[in-house]
């Protein structure tokens, strides 16, 4: 075995992580061991021409692996798995932010390992399989060909693969094709800004916990709105699409005082569906025997959590849609479908000449951090904006250098950067100690080390055994329980009814974080942010973005000792000044402003909701 891969493994097997990018690095300073070399050729959605160059190590080529327990696997097996692994990351990270139309392979030698990993390619990601039957890396290549589909405006899409052993790599597929700065973006969304003082505008930021609105009438931030649900128990679309219709309804009647009477009772986060609708039909009753006009928004902005292209929603393949997914009384492509026209769905709430502007929630968050940085400084952003949002998940938000939101997955909370910590592998995917996706089930991706899923899982990895008191408090607390009647649910969950735990356990770390005099609960968000700046490292190389730092949103970031601990914990990886905290600081537009000076909620909580505000503004005055 080689010394570099036997390493690795060890650490592995230790439970240990092994990140992607160190692999990486050192299997591409192989020089006096036999390796191996290929090149992929991608061409993106939009015809985008990328090259990635790999080196492997020589390895023995195994028959046939007859398990998937790595503790049972022979030393040659175990090199193997754990190279053909590696491989399958790097290609599943490129898909999930890229997208893909086309993928062709190519090196200059016939090899038995490199046919190895291009068959496991073709296997495991299902390139020849039909949609509803790929899982695990395949759900990847869903999200591409929908977006194909959304593109090519059919609903068969296929991405097209090749191998070819002996041909060399077309000479126009790029390493870099670095933006430049167009020296124009800041104008543009400064403007956005000053000509959101006029019209009734709603920005609404829909998360996995939560849903938020913000409403603005002539500049003025009329009414904000936070409703809770769990979106990921749901069977059906409509139940995606219903609250937040009822939400949209809801909120128009709040640009009108004379209705704040009837709609008070329904703008406490506590309200029910039920409630929401009740109120809404009263107040259209009211307006009805008044003889008053039913508003109309000039533009709605909608942050979703999920791939959106050209205002569609696309992806489908989110935890935010798993129960959904799993429901076997529907036709999943077709069921999904039913929601990729929401942007058609609430233009009944808009005026004739208004707009509907739907982005995925990262590139939301970017944009959010773009306006405001422009509106005090328009050359700040004109090389572009990177920004995370840890919450639910980890968001992630690209505006390039044109000010365009690429039409791209970009679902870097898929990205695999641990190949390690086994140990942690053989939890099922729901349970808190899992590194394991809730959605395709692959382990090491950052939907389980960024987001608040991370928090959970370390906060069990450090308490139990060196704080006991705070490991029991969890249960205690109700933020933990444990699954023993049931061996295939067997498990530690957090509860999300009938009281949905995880923002109050979320909050409950960063508190005992934010002390300063716990080393466990401090190393929680040290680690997150170590596993940050490796999903940042990775982000930079795939995505070729032109700024150096990003902007990060969400509750994770909102308590100062918290960031801190993150940005020290990256430091390990990227440079100190890397990451920058979307809190108070940043308001400089009006509407932000507003917010900061509102005295009920922070800035944290309803940024994107005020971005989306912008974009609606953005999307009707300068971008058609």
């Amino acid at each position: 075995m080689n010394t570099i891969t036997e390493h690795f493994i060890s650490e592995a097997q230790k439970g240990k992580a092994v990140y992607i990018n160190d692999v990486r690095e050192c299997f591409a300073k192989l020089k006096n061991e036999k390796t191996r070399q290929f090149s992929l050729a991608l061409v993106t959605a939009e015809g985008l021409k990328r090259r990635f160059d790999y080196t492997i190590p020589a390895f023995n080529v195994p028959e046939n692996v007859q398990t998937d327990k790595t503790e049972k696997m022979s030393v040659k097996e175990l090199e193997a798995v754990f190279i053909r692994d590696y491989c399958m990351a790097e290609l599943y990270n490129i898909i999930s932010c890229l997208g893909a139309r086309s993928m062709k392979f190519y090196t200059t030698e016939k090899s038995e390992e490199l046919t190895y990993i291009y068959n496991c390619f073709i296997e495991k990601f299902g390139i020849f399989t039909e949609r509803t039957q790929r899982k695990e890396y395949g759900r990847a290549v869903n999200v591409a060909e929908r977006i194909l589909d959304a593109l090519d405006t059919r609903t068969d899409s296929k991405i097209e693969v090749a191998f070819f052993d002996t041909a060399g790599i077309p000479s126009d597929f790029m390493y870099a094709t670095k933006q430049q700065s167009c020296g124009f973006v800041g104008e543009k969304l400064k403007e956005a800004v000053q000509k959101s003082d006029k019209g009734i505008l709603i920005g609404i930021d829909v998360g996995g916990t939560d849903i938020k609105l913000a409403l603005s009438v002539n500049g003025k931030l009329t009414a904000l709105k936070e409703y809770d649900w769990f979106p990921a128990g749901f069977t059906r679309i409509h139940e995606l699409i219903d609250p937040i219709i009822a939400l949209v309804d809801l909120m128009r009647y709040r640009t009108d005082s004379r209705f704040n009477e009837i709609t008070d009772i329904a703008m406490p986060v506590e309200a029910s569906d039920e409630l929401i609708i009740k109120v809404a039909e009263k107040a259209k009753q009211f307006a009805a025997e008044n003889g008053i006009t039913l508003p109309l928004y000039d533009g709605i902005g909608l942050s979703f959590p999920d791939v959106v292209v050209q205002d569609s929603i696309v992806g489908g393949e989110v935890f935010k849609t798993r129960g959904i997914r799993e429901n076997p009384a529907v036709d999943y492509e077709k069921e999904f479908r039913l929601i990729t026209p929401l942007n058609k769905i609430l233009a009944q709430f808009v005026k004739e000449k208004g707009v509907v502007g739907i982005v995925n929630d990262g590139p939301m968050a970017a944009f959010s951090a773009a306006t405001e940085a422009a509106y005090m400084d328009t050359s700040s952003v004109n090389k572009g904006v990177l920004a995370y949002t840890l919450g639910t998940e980890l968001g992630t938000g690209y505006l390039d250098g044109e000010g365009k939101i690429p039409d791209i997955p970009l679902e870097v909370y898929n990205f695999i950067i641990d190949l390690g910590s086994w140990p942690e592998k053989e939890f099922s995917s729901d349970d808190v100690r899992s590194i394991n996706n809730f959605n395709t089930k692959l382990p090491g991706t950052l939907q389980k080390y960024t987001s608040q899923s991370g928090a959970f899982r370390l906060s069990l990895k450090y308490f139990e055994t060196a704080k006991p008191a705070l490991y029991r408090e969890l249960f205690e607390k109700n933020f933990l329980y444990e699954k023993k009647e049931d061996a295939k649910s067997q498990g530690l969950y957090t509860p999300t009814s009938p009281k949905d735990m995880r923002k109050p356990f979320l909050e409950h770390l960063m508190s005992l974080a934010a002390i300063g005099r716990n080393e466990e609960a401090e190393r929680i968000f040290y680690e997150i942010g170590e596993y940050l700046a490796v999903a940042f490292c990775e982000t930079q190389r795939i995505l070729e973005s032109t700024t150096n730092k990003a902007i990060l949103f969400g509750r994770l970031v909102k308590q100062e000792n918290c960031f801190k601990l993150l940005c020290r914990g990256a430091q390990k990886h990227i440079a100190a000044n890397s990451f920058e905290a979307a809190d108070d600081e940043m308001a400089a537009t009006p509407l932000m402003k507003q917010l900061k000076n509102s005295g009920t909620y922070t800035i944290a909580q309803f940024a994107q909701a005020i971005g989306a505000v912008h974009y609606a503004s953005y999307r009707k005055n300068i971008i058609r």
